[in-house]
């Protein structure tokens, strides 16, 4: 067994995780439902406190195998406040930890509904605390979801998004992805952290 987290290293035998963050209903679940298929699969569990519920799944994409980590949404209502990116931050590391696999984190998906109307810059630093990459941000996959309800697609939009609101991140090392809710692009995505040298197009 060796590993060095986040990046192509990062293996607990033959597992990567990987995990997805986002504000609430930028499309998490229905991200993994779309991977999932009917052939669901829960790994680990939801612990019992409401405000500290993960859900894993194991998927295979092309021969990998990969624990998906659902997380709240940002800004879900919790014990009457708004969680954060700490706290969501907080939440995977706990569950990293819980499970024996503190030093296993391959990347992470950060969803974005594009038909949001008050979209929030990602802040995801805390979240290089538990990656170990020279370049954490090369390990981020930022997904731009609900193109389907913007007039002419959504093209447009994730250029907007890529030299605006992620321009940071993206000249960091981030990859803007395209989701157009089919499984075939949600593969996508993940093989942009399982498989580096994957393009998003």
């Amino acid at each position: 067994m060796w590993s060095s987290i986040c990046g192509r290293s990062a293996y607990l035998e033959d597992e990567m995780i990987v995990a997805l963050i986002g504000p609430s209903g930028s499309g998490k679940t229905s991200f993994i439902r779309q991977l999932t298929g009917h052939s669901l699969r829960r790994t680990a569990s939801r612990f019992n406190n409401p405000t500290s519920r993960i859900t894993a799944t194991a998927v295979v994409i092309r021969g990998v195998n990969i624990t998906l980590l659902d997380t709240p949404g940002i800004g879900s209502l919790a014990d009457g406040r708004l969680l954060s990116e700490y706290d969501i931050f907080r939440l995977v590391r706990n569950w990293l930890r819980k499970t024996r696999r503190s030093d296993h984190l391959a990347g992470i998906l950060y969803l974005q509904n594009m038909d949001d109307r008050r979209p929030v810059r990602p802040d995801i630093d805390y979240f290089s605390g538990i990656c170990e990459a020279n370049n954490f941000y090369s390990s981020v996959v930022l997904v731009a979801t609900g193109w389907d309800k913007l007039r002419g697609g959504g093209w447009a939009k994730l250029r907007e998004y890529e030299t605006g609101l992620w321009r940071g991140m993206i000249s960091r090392g981030a990859k803007g992805f395209l989701y157009t809710n089919t499984k075939e692009s949600a593969e996508e995505a993940v093989t942009l952290i399982t498989h580096p040298r994957t393009r998003g197009w």
